[in-house]
């Protein structure tokens, strides 16, 4: 892979770093605003909110770490490469999905074999 690509692919994960940080950083504060107390509907509504954030949050969590090893990879000289078998990531789906591990295949073969 060429620096130029690299390079634009380095700057659209950091972008996107920095995007699932300021939602979190968000979500943190609107946490405090959620009060306490109230009726049952209240207490129940709070509740599932709480739940929702949390989930969020996890998802963004792995995301970031995602990005965090993606770019470690072009560190490294590895970006572009599956973590299963070693063969180049398309570019298209790198476009995709750029903190993606794995080629088309073995993530399909992934995906088969957790169901």
């Amino acid at each position: 892979m060429n620096k130029k690509l690299l390079a634009k692919f380095k700057k659209t994960l950091t972008q996107k770093k920095a995007s699932i940080t300021n939602k979190v950083n968000s979500r943190k504060l609107n946490e405090h605003e959620l009060e306490t107390g109230g009726d049952e509907i209240d207490t129940a509504t709070q509740s599932t909110e709480r739940e929702m954030q949390f989930e969020l949050g996890g998802m963004d969590t792995r995301m970031k770490q995602d990005i965090d090893n993606a770019l470690a990879k072009i560190e490294k000289g590895t970006f572009g490469k599956c973590e299963c078998c070693g063969e180049d990531i398309s570019q298209a789906r790198l476009e995709a999905l750029p903190w993606g591990r794995y080629c088309k295949n073995c993530q399909e073969e992934a995906e088969k074999n957790s169901k």
